[in-house]
């Protein structure tokens, strides 16, 4: 495909987009009946999510995505202008609706149901990937969201070169990268998703290491389980085997629970792609930070920068020093 080859170093991320329809009432739900509340739209999708918050981090970051012609994917594409993704490698499909998320929360933002449409991710395929191959190969790295489906999955990691960072943004969509666990540089599960991956119940930090181990000796690289109120587990292969660090959470004051697996995987991405020897310890507190502010944030992706996570890793530090 025709499109300006982009400047060194930067990322990629292939994964969804999807225009987020989220309600929220202002007092306890009544099941079946109208609730008085707020409605708001805003760009979303793991994919995007975690893009805007590279963006914001100061990667020079591709999303390769694709999106329709409508009114929502017009909001879409403006909204990644704005953000400074960068749709180059994108595709704009005529005739077809963008994908959507819609979500009820209750009074509190904890999710009680949704709905997805996002049957156009579909198109994101092999043989449109194929037309892309000589960028994404050339990226510092290619991030992926479990969005993709399985094939999609498989291609990617019998065909790109690139360090492979992985997403697995759910339960149901976890196994999609079980035939590329060996071709992952990192992968980032929450406590569930490692549990489906691993057939290990992860009910504390030894169990997330058992867990992370099974991950690291089918090929994984480094591995960072998001344990959530328990904080984080990370791993990777060193040379006396496997290093495994239990890094707990930052005092937060949660606004909202949504986003601050993306926000976290993001930093994860800028820590690597700004220094890959970084010590694993900081690689976990680096994304405990993010994921913080974006728990104290009502936005889906918040206003994040280094400056802010760093920040927040100090007063944490000084708390802990009283």
């Amino acid at each position: 495909m025709e499109a300006m080859k982009p400047q060194k170093p930067y990322a990629i991320v292939i994964g969804g987009m999807n225009m987020d329809i989220c309600g929220r009432p202002h007092t306890t739900v009544i099941d079946r009946d109208s609730n008085p509340g707020v409605v708001s739209l805003s760009a979303g999708g793991v994919g995007q999510n975690i893009a805007q918050n590279m963006a914001h981090l100061g990667i020079p970051t591709y999303l390769i995505t694709v999106y329709g012609d409508d009114a929502n994917g017009k909001s879409l594409a403006d909204a990644c202008a704005a953000n400074n993704i960068h749709l180059d490698y994108a595709a704009q499909l005529p005739g077809r609706r963008s994908s959507t998320y819609m979500f009820i929360t209750d009074e509190t933002g904890d999710m009680l149901v949704a709905v997805n449409d996002m049957d156009i991710c579909k198109e994101i395929t092999p043989q449109f990937l194929q037309e892309r191959l000589e960028v994404i190969n050339h990226a510092a790295i290619c991030v992926l969201d479990a969005n993709l489906e399985p094939e999609t999955l498989t291609w990617i990691g019998e065909h790109v070169t690139a360090p492979l960072f992985g997403d697995t943004v759910s339960t149901i969509k976890a196994h999609r990268f079980e035939p590329i666990l060996d071709k992952m540089t990192m992968l980032k599960p929450n406590d569930l998703e490692a549990s489906v991956l691993t057939g290990i119940s992860i009910t504390n930090q030894y169990t997330a290491g058992a867990a992370a181990k099974t991950l690291l000796d089918r090929g994984v690289a480094h591995v960072f389980i998001s344990l959530g109120a328990h904080g984080m587990l990370c791993a990777k292969h060193s040379e006396q085997g496997y290093d495994f660090i239990h890094v707990p959470p930052y005092k937060t004051n949660i606004a909202t629970a949504n986003g601050a697996g993306d926000s976290g995987m993001a930093a994860i991405v800028w820590s690597f792609f700004d220094n890959p020897d970084r010590e694993l310890q900081e690689v976990g507190r680096i994304a405990q930070a993010a994921s913080s502010i974006a728990l104290e944030c009502t936005k889906a992706v918040p206003d994040i920068t280094v400056e802010r996570m760093y920040k927040k890793m100090q007063t944490d530090v000084e708390i802990n020093a009283q």
